[in-house]
């Protein structure tokens, strides 16, 4: 009788742990290492069902560690020990949200200790910390949106008033 087992090696499989943050906190994420010698291993995000990313990977015949597909190393770091491998994210931001998992091979692929990382914020909390260019564009959207709403509302208080059976405009009129 020949069975699964058999044909692959087996591992225990579990759902995603959950790890919720607010926004400029510091996180490491932590991977088991299950491999007894690994010749390379990298650290993978997955939002909203899209093709995972490599964010930064290792050969163990290099001592140097990679970042790709645009994740920074001074955000994003991978540390390796004996038994385990870490990411450690700095000042997270919602846009760090995802889910993340830890990739080793020997003659095939594991991965392994997948994490739903939840950042909660704002995304205006980093107001301050954005170019003044900027602040100008994003408090120029707010200040449009409040002059629609305001133009809007003293536009159905006349008609209301006049009793003239004009029908109510959308926020689309101030575009």
């Amino acid at each position: 009788v020949l069975s699964l087992s058999d044909l692959t090696h087996v591992f225990s499989v579990s759902p995603p742990h959950l790890v919720v943050v607010r926004s400029g906190e510091n996180v490491t994420l932590q991977s088991i290492n299950v491999l007894k010698k690994m010749e390379h291993v990298g650290w993978f995000k997955q939002v909203n069902s899209l093709e995972p990313l490599c964010i930064t990977s290792k050969w163990s015949s290099l001592p140097t560690v990679h970042h790709q597909n645009g994740f920074q190393g001074n955000h994003m770091k991978m540390l390796i020990t004996n038994r385990n491998t870490l990411l450690r994210i700095t000042e997270v931001d919602v846009a760090d949200s995802g889910l993340y998992f830890c990739g080793m091979l020997d003659n095939y692929f594991i991965f392994t200790n997948a994490t739903v990382l939840k950042v909660q914020g704002n995304i205006f909390n980093k107001l301050s910390a954005m170019t003044p260019n900027a602040q100008t564009f994003i408090l120029g959207i707010r200040y449009h949106f409040d002059f629609c709403l305001r133009y809007n509302t003293i536009v159905l208080q006349d008609a209301n008033r006049l009793n003239t059976g004009m029908e109510p405009i959308s926020y689309g009129a101030c575009y």
